[in-house]
């Protein structure tokens, strides 16, 4: 008991599975064994005893009714003499083949196999020659004999029919014939009955091999619940005896865990702050960057009117030099440098709608936004021999910031020009692709370009803040990791990224292009088609 104590649950567990296996096992084994056992003797009772009554009986009625009753009526003269031996002969040879079969049942052996391999192995001697055994043979012998003397009567007595002597022929057939007859019925019914005897002696030791194989199954079935039953206490002790131990370290655990919590929220709520701190500054920058460019597009929208405004002034001297300045000519001048003005006007009111965030999330259109995003560089993008296209086979809307998601095209936008402004001797395309899943209620916005695709060793990092592939001069790696959170956090999107092969334009083919992903949620759909070039 000692040694149990000191085992582990683990062990102690494994053990009790271990015993109610070998226990069911046991049970299992032994009960098949013993019914193997039952068939075995129910087999041998049959074949060797059952069987044999059977033809015993058989040869009975074939003396009392074949043999017999023919003869009687050969004396009686119902029968010829020559019909009456046919019928004896055919009787004989089933007598013959009836006790051969029966002789060769006596060579079953009554044993079953348990008992012989006991015995083999010197466990049990060998059982002796029982009585029924003894009276068998002795009995067989007796009626073999008087089957024997049977048929030679039977071919004395149809040789003295053949010469004519009748009347010898009918005194041997009532005095040896009829009482060897009535003598060998009478010693196979007594074989018939130790037979008979036999068999249930046989019924008995089935029947014994059935109550033992129940004691014995239950005697296992007891021990192994009772073992598997202390086991199981021993257990069950010891689980509550850790519980407890259990217990009272998660209370002195709870405690210190009490303690450091109070010191983890307001560390918790620092880094919070400072992680909140440091998204401001990255989303600063981010719009610090966007808005370098914006200005670059600004300047360069500027330079045709100012250029035409400069040209303006200078043909009030010229006129003015000529002695030509009238009234309609300053009036036309004047009215096309207001048009100029007014065009700077409206260039720097909608950059300045751009830089303006959104406070309250509303529904807008997918397709107007990039639209707007692409009105917005498209000068620009133009001067860099960039063909920018948007196709889009069916508008939708969705519930978030349009500027926001503005500037998330822009930064889009950017990146694909960074790319394309290395590649020379090759038509430079960037391509909007708008697609709407109504069945899943989803909207997908894929920006593609040709410049080369995303090297396999950083496409896994495209997102990540300060990651770029620029020189420190030209990015600062927030472009994309700002454009990742807007989609996904503010907007409950999802955005990827992969390198694929497309045609541009139906007929300019490329084996690998950077393909950005969108995909965003629909509160609204626009069934007509659209596309812009």
């Amino acid at each position: 008991m000692g040694n149990i104590n000191n085992m582990t649950i683990a062990k102690k567990t494994s053990l009790l599975f271990f015993i109610m296996v070998v226990g069911m096992l046991f049970i299992g084994s032994f009960a098949h064994m013993s019914l193997n056992r039952i068939k075995g003797d129910f087999d041998i009772l049959y074949t060797k005893r059952m069987v044999p009554v059977i033809k015993l009986e058989k040869i009975k009625d074939i003396y009392t009714v074949n043999i017999l009753d023919t003869l009687r009526d050969v004396e009686n003269s119902q029968i010829s003499v020559k019909d009456g031996k046919s019928i004896i002969v055919l009787a004989q040879e089933l007598i013959r083949r009836d006790w051969s079969e029966y002789k060769t049942s006596l060579k079953i052996h009554d044993k079953d196999w348990v008992s012989e391999i006991l015995e083999s192995w010197g466990i049990i001697s060998p059982k002796k020659t029982n009585t029924i055994k003894t009276l068998e043979d002795d009995m067989v012998l007796i009626i073999e004999k008087k089957v024997n003397n049977i048929d030679t009567i039977l071919d004395d007595i149809f040789k003295l029919f053949s010469r004519a002597h009748t009347a010898d022929a009918y005194n041997r057939l009532q005095e040896e014939l009829y009482p060897s007859i009535n003598s060998i019925n009478i010693h196979l019914t007594q074989l018939i009955s130790l037979n008979l005897e036999a068999a249930n002696s046989g019924k008995k030791r089935t029947r014994a091999v059935y109550d033992n194989t129940f004691e014995w199954i239950v005697v296992a079935t007891v021990g192994t619940i009772t073992v598997a039953a202390l086991l199981a206490i021993v257990i069950l002790q010891n689980i509550r005896l850790l519980h407890a131990e259990l217990a009272r370290i998660v209370d002195i655990k709870t405690k210190e865990l009490q303690k450091l919590n109070k010191n983890l929220e307001k560390k918790i709520a620092y880094e919070v702050e400072q992680s909140r701190q440091k998204d401001q500054i990255m989303f600063r920058q981010s719009r610090l960057a966007a808005m370098g460019e914006m200005v670059g597009n600004i300047a360069h929208q500027w330079r045709q009117p100012l250029n035409a405004i400069v040209l303006i002034i200078q043909s009030f001297q010229m006129k003015n030099m000529v002695g030509k300045l009238d009234d309609a000519f300053i009036d036309k001048q004047v009215d096309e440098g207001i048009k100029q003005a007014t065009s700077m006007s409206k260039t720097i009111d909608d950059f300045r709608n751009f830089f303006n965030p959104n406070k309250r999330a509303e529904d807008f259109s997918v397709k107007k936004t990039i639209e707007e995003s692409m009105d917005l560089v498209k000068f620009y993008y133009e001067k860099a021999n960039i063909k920018m296209r948007l196709s889009c086979e069916k508008d939708f809307e969705t519930l978030g910031y349009p500027n926001e998601f503005s500037q998330v095209m822009m930064n889009l936008f950017s990146n694909s020009k960074d790319a394309l402004e290395s590649k020379e001797n090759q038509n430079k395309y960037i391509e909007i692709i708008v697609k709407v899943d109504e069945v899943n209620k989803k909207g997908n916005i894929s920006i593609i370009d040709n410049g080369g695709g995303i090297p396999i060793e950083v496409i896994d990092r495209m997102f990540e803040p300060y990651f770029t592939t620029k020189h420190q001069s030209s990015g600062t790696g927030i472009g994309l990791y700002m454009s990742k959170e807007i989609i996904e956090k503010q907007m409950h999107g999802n955005i990827e990224v992969q390198n694929i092969a497309y045609t541009f334009n139906n007929n300019d083919y490329y084996k690998k292009c950077a393909c950005i992903n969108i995909v965003m949620p629909i509160s609204g759909l626009d069934k007509d088609k659209c596309k812009k070039e």
